[in-house]
C-alpha cells in the first residue's frame, strides 16, 4: 500500500487542512505576526500552511489565486520568523530565537528553548521544501540553519536524560548530516543510543507528560525522516518504537490516562493536546481545535500496525504497574516512584504512589479517564488539595500533602494538611464531567458517558456547574480530609442490577455507609470501602506518614512493578 493511501496519512492530510485554514483565520498583528506569546507557534503554522500550498500531495482544494496569497502569507511569516535569530557570533545567545516577543519583536531577546524543537523543524522543511521556496526564503532558511551549525546551541552533554536533551542529540544529528560532518552524526547517535539505553534500564521519567512525551517523539521523527545513514536509522526506529509503544500502553481513545510528570492547562480537565494521536489512531473524532501545532503534518513516520491494534482495540481490561528509577547520564539513582493503571474498554483509573516534586508543580497524580467522545466535557474526574501556583478556576497545582490508595476501579486519597498551609488553602477541590449527576451532602453519584461514577468526602462540600465541568469545594474543618472514587461500566453495572442512578447509589450506600474513621488518640484515618467487585480496599494514614494499605487484608507492595 503507498502511504499516501494508508489511514494515517489521510488523516494527516486532514490535520494539514485543518492547520492551513486555522493560519488563515488567524488575524496578523501590527509587528506581522500572528503570535507574540510564543515565536514558535509562527514559525509551525507558516510551515503547515506552506507545504499545505506547495506540496501536491496534501491535495490543497482551493484554487490557484487562494493558494498563491496564502503562500505569500506563509513566505512572510517564515521570513519575519528567521529575521530574529540572533546572527553576531560573539553574542553569547547566538544561533538562538527569542520565545516571547512582547510589544516590540525586533528588541526580543533571544531564548535558549526555540531553537530546539524549531530548529529539528526548520531542517525538516527546508529538506522536504528547499525545491519548492523561493530563492530569498531559501536562503534565509539556509542561514539560519548555518548560523544554528556554527553555534552552541547544540553542543551540550548528556546529563539529565531529558527532552531537552533528545532535541539537543537530534541537532546533533540533523546537522551533522546536512552539513556532511560525520564526526558530527556519530557524536549525535552515539548520543541517542545511550539515551535509549537508559529509558529502557530506568523507565521513562518524564512520565505522561505533555509536551515533553511528544517532543522525543517529535525531534526523533525529524531525524529518522531525513538521515539515511543505515545506523542512524536502525536507531530512530527503536527509539520511536519505544515512545510509540509506551504511548500505546496509556493510551484510551484519544487521551493519556495515569498520571503525568507535567500537565499544562490544555490538558486538564480534557485532553486536548490529541493531533498525532489523532494521525496515527484515529479512534476519535477529528480535532476542531489546536492547541500544540508543532510539527504535527509534516512526518510522514507511521507506527506499526501492532501498536495501534493495542492501543485502539482493547476489549480487556488490564493493570499496568511500573517502577519509574530516576537517574542522571551517571546511571546513579536518585529517586524511584510507581505508577499504576486499570485501563478497560470504557475508561482508566491510576497515578502515582509517590509524589514526585516537578517542574513548576504541574504534577498530576491521579484521576479517573473517560474517552474522548463528550463535546467539550471535562474527560478527568478527580480532586486535589491545592498548593504551589494554583490559581482559582485552574484545576491543577497540587500540594504535597495526601498519600493515595489504587485498586483497580477504585482510588482513595488522605489528605494531612498543616494548619499554615490550611490557613492558606482551606479547600479540597474537585472536577467531575458534565452529566447526570444526583449530589449530596458527602458524596454524588454521577452517570456520565457509559460508566457511573461515585464519590465520597469526609467533609460536606458545595458545587458550581460550569461550561465544561462540575467544581466542587470541600472546606476543611480540621487538618484532615478525604476522598473515595469509584467507576463502573454500564456493561458491568447490567449484571450487578445496576440500571439508572437510583439503583447504582442505593448499591454503593448499601455497600459503605460511613467509609472514613478518625482515630483522635492515634491521630490516623482510616478508609475502608466495599468495591463493586465486593472488595475490601482499606487505607490507614496517621500524622507520622505512616501507612497502611490492604485489599481483602492482603497488604499492597510493589513486588510486581517492574521496570519497561
Amino acid at each position: 500500500m503507498q502511504a499516501s493511501t494508508t489511514a494515517a496519512n489521510i488523516r494527516r492530510k486532514e490535520i494539514i487542512k485543518l492547520a492551513a485554514n486555522k493560519a488563515l483565520e488567524l488575524p496578523i498583528l501590527p509587528s506581522g505576526y500572528w503570535f507574540h506569546q510564543d515565536l514558535r507557534d509562527n514559525f509551525y503554522y507558516a510551515a503547515h500552511l506552506f507545504a499545505y500550498c506547495a506540496d501536491k500531495e496534501f491535495e490543497c482544494d482551493w484554487n490557484e489565486e487562494q493558494r498563491e496569497k496564502a503562500k505569500e502569507i506563509a513566505l512572510t511569516m517564515l521570513k519575519n520568523v528567521l529575521v530574529l535569530q540572533e546572527v553576531n557570533p560573539h553574542d553569547p545567545m547566538y544561533g538562538h530565537w527569542p520565545l516571547n516577543l512582547r510589544d516590540n519583536p525586533q528588541e526580543a531577546k533571544p531564548h535558549f528553548l526555540p531553537v530546539e524543537l524549531m530548529g529539528c523543524l526548520l531542517i525538516l522543511f527546508y529538506n522536504k521544501y528547499q525545491h519548492e521556496l523561493p530563492l530569498d526564503v531559501k536562503n534565509d532558511c539556509l542561514q539560519a540553519i548555518t548560523h544554528i551549525y556554527k553555534s552552541d546551541v547544540y553542543k551540550h552533554p548528556l546529563k539529565n536524560m531529558h527532552h531537552h536533551e533528545a532535541k539537543h542529540t537530534s541537532l546533533k544529528i540533523l546537522l551533522g548530516d546536512f552539513f556532511n560532518n560525520a564526526d558530527l552524526v556519530e557524536q549525535g547517535l552515539q548520543l541517542a543510543q545511550k539515551q535509549l539505553n537508559h529509558i529502557r534500564k530506568f523507565g521513562f521519567k518524564e512520565y505522561g507528560a505533555h509536551p515533553w512525551f511528544w517532543h522525543w517523539v517529535q525531534a526523533f521523527t525529524c531525524v529518522w525522516e531525513s538521515v539515511e545513514n543505515t545506523d542512524v536509522k536502525s536507531t530512530m526506529s527503536d527509539l520511536l518504537d519505544y515512545l510509540w509503544r509506551l504511548r500505546a500502553v496509556y493510551y484510551l481513545q484519544g487521551t493519556w490516562a495515569g498520571p503525568h510528570s507535567r500537565q499544562l492547562r490544555h490538558d486538564s480537565p480534557r485532553d486536548r493536546n490529541t493531533l498525532l494521536d489523532y494521525i496515527q489512531f484515529g479512534d476519535f473524532s477529528l480535532p476542531a481545535e489546536i492547541v500544540r501545532l508543532e510539527g504535527s503534518a509534516l512526518y510522514t513516520y507511521e507506527v506499526s500496525q501492532d501498536i495501534v491494534q493495542s492501543a485502539t482495540n482493547r476489549t480487556q481490561p488490564v493493570e499496568i504497574k511500573r517502577k519509574i528509577q530516576f537517574a542522571h547520564a551517571d546511571d546513579i539513582v536518585t529517586e524511584e516512584a510507581h505508577t499504576y493503571v486499570y485501563i478497560t474498554p470504557d475508561y482508566a483509573v491510576g497515578g502515582i504512589w509517590e509524589r514526585i516534586r516537578e517542574f513548576d508543580n504541574e504534577q498530576k497524580r491521579w484521576d479517573i479517564t473517560l474517552p474522548l467522545t463528550q463535546g467539550e466535557s471535562a474527560n478527568q474526574a478527580f480532586f486535589f488539595h491545592p498548593g504551589e501556583k494554583y490559581v482559582p478556576g485552574d484545576d491543577r497545582h497540587a500540594s504535597s500533602f495526601g498519600e493515595v490508595m489504587f485498586h483497580k476501579d477504585t482510588v482513595i486519597q488522605i489528605w494531612n494538611v498543616p494548619a499554615d498551609y490550611k490557613e492558606a488553602f482551606p479547600d479540597i477541590l474537585g472536577c467531575l464531567p458534565k452529566g447526570e449527576w444526583k449530589l449530596e451532602k458527602d458524596r454524588g453519584y454521577g452517570k456520565v458517558e457509559d460508566c457511573f461514577i461515585i464519590f465520597q468526602l469526609i467533609n460536606e462540600y458545595s458545587w458550581e456547574e460550569k461550561r465544561d465541568r462540575i467544581s466542587i469545594t470541600s472546606p476543611l474543618t480540621s487538618n484532615w480530609s478525604g476522598v473515595v472514587m469509584e467507576i463502573v461500566s454500564f456493561r458491568d453495572g447490567v449484571d450487578l442490577g445496576i440500571m439508572d442512578l437510583e439503583s447504582f447509589s442505593k448499591l454503593v450506600n448499601e455497600k459503605n455507609k460511613s467509609c472514613f474513621t478518625f482515630d483522635d488518640t492515634a491521630k490516623k484515618m482510616t478508609v475502608s470501602y466495599v468495591t463493586w467487585r465486593n472488595e475490601i480496599v482499606k487505607f490507614t494514614l496517621d500524622n507520622q506518614g505512616n501507612l497502611n494499605r490492604l485489599v481483602n487484608d492482603g497488604e499492597l507492595t510493589f513486588a510486581d512493578y517492574p521496570v519497561i
